[in-house]
């Protein structure tokens, strides 16, 4: 299963932040179209559907920042090392 990067998640925060509705529904749309099994990327775009077009309220706005500022802070620990990487050593690949 892949799941979406800490970049992803960067780029969704920095077009929250920039608090256009439109381009944050196109931006969401996109990468959800891309990473259909990730459950915390699917939640911060289910929140964002389901707000009226054109318009998403402050509180809903900050709801998303949180949600996406925890994501991110989880999905660099997990990018960053740990045992959840695909090579446990990079010396030790078969070629």
């Amino acid at each position: 299963m892949i799941l979406s990067s800490h970049y992803v998640i960067k780029d969704v925060l920095h077009t929250v932040q920039r608090g256009d509705a439109e381009e944050i529904k196109k931006v969401c749309d996109k990468y959800c179209g891309r990473y259909r099994n990730d459950e915390g990327l699917a939640a911060v775009c289910s929140l964002i559907a389901e707000e009226d077009t054109g318009r998403l309220s402050e509180e809903t706005l900050c709801e998303i920042r949180t949600l996406l500022e925890d994501l991110l802070s989880v999905r660099k620990i997990d990018s960053h090392g740990g045992t959840g990487l695909w090579f446990s050593d990079r010396r030790k690949i078969n070629r």
